[in-house]
C-alpha cells in the first residue's frame, strides 16, 4: 500500500541522515589510526546494546522466540556488517570523509544488481533513472579527488559499498523473519573480531577519555540508524533502500565541511555538484514514493 511504502522511504531516508553524523565524529578521534580497534569494540558494544535493548522493549515476553527464528541469513548479514564496520573505520582514517562517503555511494548500484541476481528483483524506471543521476554525479565528484584520496583508502571504500550491499540483500531475503537483531549480531561480531587482533597485536584496550565518549556516541548514531533502516527495508526494493541513505553522503560531506564541528574539510566545487545530482536523485525518488500504489513486503 501506498501509505506503508512512503513510511519506509521516510524511515530509510532519516537514517541516512542518523548516519551522516558517523563519519564526522570518527574524524575528531584523537590518533585515530593508533585506536582503530578499541574503538571497534566500544562502538560495537554500543551497537549490540541498542539493538537488543529495542528488541527487547518491542518483543516482550516473545525476544526467546525472536531469537530462536534468527537462521543463517541474520548470521550471515551480522557477519558482512561487522566486516563493513572495520572497512568504514580503516577508510575514514585512511582518507577524507569526502571520499569514503563518495565510494560508499557505489552501494546502489552494487545493492540493485545484488537484488536482481540473488532475489529476482525488479527495478523500476524511476529508480533506474535515479541510479543514473547518482553514477553521474559520483562521477563528477570524483573527478578530481584524487589529491585528498588514497589508493588504500579507496578500496576500503569500494569493499564498505559491497559489503552494505550485500547486508541489506540479507535483511530483504525472507522478510517474514525478523532481521533487527542482524546489526546487533554485527556489533558483537566486531567486538569479538576486534579484542582477537587487539590481542594477536599486542595492543591496549584503553582509550584517550575524549575516544572513548566519541566511540560510545557513534555506536549510539549507529544502532539507531541501523534500527530505522532494519524498520523501513521491508517496504522497498534493494536499489532503493541504498538509493535514499545517499542522503548521508551529501549531509557527512556537509557536517565535515561546517566550522563549527571543527573539521575543516571543504570540498572541491566537484563535490558540491556531485552531490546536487545526488540529492535531486533522492527528491525524485521521495515524489515517486507518493505516486506508486505498491504492496509492501509483510
Amino acid at each position: 500500500m501506498q501509505n506503508n511504502y512512503f513510511l519506509g522511504f521516510v524511515l530509510v531516508v532519516i537514517s541516512g541522515l542518523v548516519w551522516s553524523l558517523g563519519a564526522p565524529l570518527v574524524r575528531l578521534l584523537e590518533d585515530a589510526e593508533h585506536y582503530r580497534l578499541p574503538f571497534l569494540i566500544y562502538r560495537g558494544i554500543t551497537i549490540f546494546l541498542v539493538v537488543i535493548a529495542y528488541v527487547l522493549l518491542r518483543e516482550g515476553r516473545n525476544f526467546l522466540n525472536s531469537l530462536k527464528r534468527i537462521d543463517i541469513w541474520v548470521v550471515f548479514g551480522g557477519l558482512v556488517l561487522s566486516l563493513t564496520m572495520f572497512g568504514w573505520i580503516y577508510a575514514l582514517t585512511t582518507t577524507s570523509v569526502a571520499v569514503s562517503l563518495l565510494m560508499l555511494a557505489l552501494s546502489p548500484t552494487l545493492s540493485a544488481f545484488l537484488g536482481y541476481l540473488i532475489l529476482g528483483e525488479r527495478l523500476s524506471r524511476v529508480t533506474l533513472v535515479n541510479m543514473v543521476i547518482v553514477v553521474v554525479g559520483v562521477i563528477v565528484m570524483v573527478w578530481d579527488a584524487e589529491k585528498s584520496s588514497t589508493i588504500i583508502g579507496a578500496t576500503y571504500g569500494f569493499f564498505v559499498a559491497l559489503g552494505f550491499a550485500i547486508y541489506t540483500i540479507t535483511i530483504r531475503h525472507n522478510p517474514e523473519i525478523p532481521k533487527l537483531l542482524t546489526p546487533g549480531l554485527a556489533g558483537f561480531f566486531s567486538v569479538i573480531l576486534a579484542s582477537i587482533l587487539l590481542v594477536a597485536t599486542g595492543g591496549s584496550f584503553e582509550m584517550p577519555p575524549i575516544n572513548l565518549g566519541i566511540s560510545l556516541i557513534n555506536g549510539l548514531v549507529i544502532g539507531v540508524g541501523l534500527i530505522l533502516f532494519g524498520l523501513g527495508a521491508k517496504y522497498l526494493p534493494s536499489g532503493e533502500l541504498v538509493l535514499l541513505t545517499l542522503l548521508e553522503v551529501v549531509a557527512g560531506i556537509f557536517w565535515a565541511w561546517l566550522p563549527i564541528i571543527g573539521i575543516h574539510e571543504t570540498p572541491e566545487a566537484n563535490t558540491l555538484i556531485g552531490g546536487f545530482f545526488i540529492l535531486t536523485a533522492i527528491i525524485f525518488q521521495g515524489i515517486a514514493t507518493r505516486k506508486q500504489h505498491i504492496i509492501p513486503m509483510p
